[in-house]
């Protein structure tokens, strides 16, 4: 049974370094059966796209940042600090995809230490991240005079606390990741708490790192996109209600439920990826016997055009936690998992966990590299405007000098295109206005 077929995802080796003699140890990157060609050719691949994208995406974000100063602002100082970490995370990616093609390890022990530890300070980094750019939301849309309470130093001041933090924190992941070698020779890279009669180091690194580095920032996240959710909505069914409200005259004979206002919002508008299109009532004639239509209790364009800005505002917020939840809770569940079926005597062979699992929840987690970038960057108008001024550059400057050159002796400077809100910024604005 210790070496037979049943799980290839545990190895039987002697560690003398922790004292803990004879046992088996869980592989983690490694899967030693034999496994066909094309799933490990689809693994790979995987990986390679993930780890293309996000260099591409995250990068375009860092240089959007750093390249114009009308970026420089307390959101997007916690984005380009998201972007760090997802390039760190990402940067992890080639290790990994090399592991899961060759099976055993073959990187070192000193990448055995070194991977590992990037992932967890760069995931929990990720996480802490988002959870202050729900925070810093929060104050701006429903808190008044709604506006960030941060400068822009005040940001970039605990983000650099949360790297601080996270580096110290996981220094014992340096220190009891380490390579392995089974009694069939094969090398893996794996995780061994020390051995000790008083302390159960195993159980004081798992339990507050599933509670305070993973779980408590997602409940924060949860907690702050329920209450800026909440204000939306309140907010908008209040200004629509003084908006829609049909009088007596302007309804006519129509029926109660035809008189009804359409503007309530619902969980299909947020749902449903195009803008809704509010009901227009016209009158067929004006009170002067005129033939014009005239637009009565139902919303103007203007109006129309905010209703959707709201819609999509919420729309965006239910993503960032719904994103969270689906990339992070995988890994945080099978990290808890491995724990526990770690915990068997050697006696005791009926695991259940494979690599394959911390595999695939560590994929869905480099997903959320690719994801970042479109949730906080290709979302806003201002990234996206950068973005594009970035990769287009050269054919916009092509057809400016074609169409209007601009030279030094003519006097004339290139216009500055005009300063765009975010999706997520313009909520306070759409708030604050009248109808």
């Amino acid at each position: 049974m210790v070496n037979g077929e049943w799980n290839s995802s545990y190895v039987f080796g002697v560690d003398k370094e922790s004292g803990w003699g004879e046992r088996f140890f869980f592989t983690y990157f490694s899967e030693l059966n034999s496994r066909p060609i094309a799933f490990v050719a689809l693994e790979v691949t995987i990986f390679v796209f993930i780890f293309l994208i996000s260099i591409i995406a995250n990068l375009s974000i860092v240089i959007c940042v750093f390249r114009y100063p009308d970026m420089r602002t307390v959101t997007n100082c916690f984005v380009l600090n998201l972007a760090a970490a997802d390039l760190l995370f990402a940067f992890t990616i080639p290790a990994v995809a090399y592991t899961r093609l060759v099976a055993v390890w073959t990187l070192g022990n000193a990448a055995c230490k070194i991977v590992p530890y990037v992932q967890f300070v760069s995931g929990i980094v990720l996480l802490w991240t988002l959870a202050l750019i729900s925070i810093d939301r929060y104050r701006c849309i429903v808190v008044p005079p709604y506006t960030s309470k941060l400068s822009v130093g005040q940001a970039a001041l605990y983000s650099t606390l949360i790297w601080i933090a996270t580096v110290v924190i996981f220094i014992p992941v340096l220190l009891w990741f380490r390579e392995i070698t089974s009694n069939k020779g094969d090398t893996v890279c794996t995780l061994i708490f020390p051995m000790s009669d008083n302390v159960n180091y195993s159980l004081c690194f798992i339990i507050p790192v599933l509670l305070f580095a993973c779980l408590l920032p997602m409940i924060l996240l949860i907690f702050y996109y329920q209450r800026i959710f909440k204000k939306i909505i309140s907010t908008k069914n209040a200004w629509a209600t003084s908006c829609v409200m049909l009088s007596a005259i302007e309804a006519g004979d129509c029926t109660r439920g035809q008189g009804r206002r359409q503007s309530e919002l619902s969980l299909s508008d947020i749902f449903v990826p195009w803008s809704r299109k509010f009901s227009t009532q016209y009158s067929p004639s004006s009170p002067n016997g005129s033939t014009k239509n005239t637009r009565h209790g139902s919303l103007s364009q203007h109006e129309e055009v905010r209703m959707n800005r709201h819609i999509k505002v919420v729309r965006v917020l239910f993503l960032n936690v719904l994103v969270v939840l689906i990339m992070w809770l995988p890994i945080t569940i099978i990290m808890l998992l491995i724990y526990i079926d770690g915990r068997r005597l050697n006696d005791d062979k009926n695991y259940f966990l494979s690599s394959t699992h911390f595999i695939v929840a560590l994929i869905i987690a480099f997903l959320n590299t690719l994801v970042n970038p479109v949730l906080y960057g290709l979302l806003s108008d201002n990234f996206r405007t950068c973005l594009i001024r970035i990769w287009c550059r050269k054919k916009e400057n092509n057809e400016a000098m074609a169409n209007d050159p601009v030279t030094p002796s003519s006097g004339r400077q290139n216009p500055k295109p005009p300063k765009k809100q975010s999706i997520i910024n313009s909520v306070t604005e759409a708030q604050n206005e009248g109808p």
